[in-house]
């Protein structure tokens, strides 16, 4: 018996659209990435995006099903955080106005890549 042959879809898309785009200047990101980690469930989708701001470097963020809570500066897809300062201070994520919704709106079934959640928050100060 000849053996069957399985394809699997690829597991990297890259150069492809995602709703991340830079936490500091809400530019477009080149050198996109999305990375499907695997289903959590039958219907929870997990997946990685990044991308590089020309001018701020990398960022990442994770997907389960639900838009991200917060957005990381890195200094290569997959890899370690990395610190920015920004007004004299220490950052290392960017939390998404997913955060502000009220609990009873965070429980509602939403589309994930829907940008305005990917949206990051901005500081009271910040203008």
């Amino acid at each position: 018996m000849e053996p069957v042959e399985t394809h699997n879809p690829p597991r990297d898309r890259v150069r492809v659209p995602t709703p991340l785009r830079c936490p500091i200047c809400d530019g477009e990101l080149e050198e996109t990435l999305i990375r499907d980690l695997g289903g959590v469930t039958a219907d929870l989708i997990w997946q990685l995006h990044a991308g590089r701001c020309p001018e701020h470097g990398w960022f990442q963020t994770e997907v389960i099903s639900r838009p991200p809570w917060e957005i990381f500066a890195v200094n290569k897809p997959f890899g370690v955080a990395r610190r920015l300062v920004i007004d004299g201070q220490d950052v290392y994520s960017f939390p998404t106005v997913w955060n502000d919704l009220p609990p009873a709106a965070r429980r509602q079934r939403v589309d994930p890549l829907d940008p305005r959640y990917w949206r990051v928050r901005r500081r009271a100060d910040a203008g």
